[in-house]
């Protein structure tokens, strides 16, 4: 699975880089390309649709990668790609504009595409539109079998206007990207990471629809954030950010939101992603070096699980919420992957983390999210 990554400050300079990367000993069939929202994405997609290899681009908060000749890096309003070969016959891309609310539905219509395609497929997707519900779109993929997920929600540097994501073909503001992987010729592992300590004692959710909290403990859930952490409504929903929500779902397991929203006139907490009426919540923040460890950990409980197991390319998804928190000492997540995988890395900060693999939620906010990629060996002969 050779790879070759690219990372420059103009769209003139990508095209030839790439041009230049291109020769009879490498011929890639698919480039992750994450750009800053400040580049002209129309302009990007025409100057990309000659090639023949697939592409899956977003927008982002940041943009990062890794390898053995540049080092560690996590960049801003630039331009990243990596050029991948993957065998042709072993992936395939669906892009998709989302009309009206049928998220579930299109996540649904995702699964049942890629199980067309392969019959062991798994899914790496991105989504553009600071209204798609990503939790919808994420439980309708899962829904049609397919165990694992990944990706991220597409970002524009906080600015919280427009977000886009592309192929060489077409870009959209709310739409998808996904691309489908055969995993009998190629592998993939997961890895989710959070590091977020839970502090005070748990409340009750109880109003809720999707991703609108109204109550907590039959108070206003605004006055939940106001009173633990002594913030107006001016604070939010920065603070929100800051000090995410811990979520204990009814099936016990434990996710982490992000304050998006709030709306005064109904005391209510839009987040990032899903919270569960009567699910038990409280507050987390950042204790120390924990959130960075907790990336490190991740990869190696996941390498650990399978010693056979060699990745050859890493994608990432970190939440930007941890580039926040963690100011410089954010390249030290990113550290921590390829530190521990000694392979690629690329992937970019994101509004949301989509790491669906079994024995989790598949939906997040201030995670770490990593897909670890490897070429399978062909059997022998009998």
């Amino acid at each position: 699975m050779n790879s070759i990554t690219i990372s420059t400050y103009s769209i003139k300079k990508l095209i030839n880089k790439i041009d230049h990367a291109l020769s009879e000993d490498f011929n890639p069939t698919l480039a992750f390309i994450y750009v800053s929202p400040s580049y002209n994405i129309r302009k990007l997609v025409v100057e990309i649709n000659k090639y023949p290899f697939l592409v899956l681009g977003s927008t982002t908060v940041g943009e990062i990668y890794a390898n053995k000749d540049d080092g560690v890096h996590e960049k801003e309003e630039s331009i990243v790609c990596t050029l991948v070969e993957f065998d042709p016959s072993a992936i395939a891309l669906k892009v998709l504009q989302i009309d009206g609310n049928r998220y579930f539905s299109v996540g649904e219509e995702l699964g049942q595409w890629a199980k067309k395609e392969f019959s062991n497929p798994a899914i790496i997707t991105v989504t553009s539109g600071l209204n798609f519900d990503n939790d919808a779109y994420t439980q309708g993929i899962v829904s049609q079998e397919i165990e694992y997920v990944f990706g991220a929600v597409a970002g524009d540097d906080l600015i919280l206007k427009d977000t886009f994501v592309f192929s060489k073909e077409n870009f959209s503001n709310h739409g998808l990207v996904a691309l489908a992987i055969d995993r009998d010729k190629i592998d993939i592992k997961g890895a989710r990471a959070f590091g977020w300590v839970g502090i005070g004692k748990e409340r009750i959710v109880t109003k809720a629809d999707k991703n609108i909290v109204y109550e907590i403990d039959g108070k206003p859930a605004i006055e939940f954030y106001q009173r633990y952490l002594n913030v107006t409504s001016e604070d939010m929903p920065q603070t929100g950010i800051e000090y995410p929500l811990e979520v204990t779902m009814r099936n016990g397991q434990v996710v982490y939101r992000a304050v998006l929203e709030i709306d005064e006139e109904q005391g209510a907490l839009i987040f990032a992603g899903h919270v569960e009426e009567k699910s038990k919540v409280r507050l987390s923040s950042a204790k120390g070096k924990e959130i960075i460890e907790h990336v490190g950990r991740s990869i190696e409980d996941t390498l650990n699980k399978d010693k056979e197991f060699k990745p050859e390319l890493a994608l990432v998804f970190p939440c930007c919420s941890r580039k926040q928190v963690l100011g410089d000492l954010v390249i030290k997540e990113i550290e921590a992957v390829y530190n521990h995988t000694k392979v690629p890395v690329v992937g970019f900060f994101a509004y949301g983390e989509i790491g669906a693999f079994p024995g989790g939620y598949g939906f997040h906010n201030e995670s770490f999210v990593t897909a670890l990629l490897s070429t399978k060996k062909e059997e022998a002969a009998c």
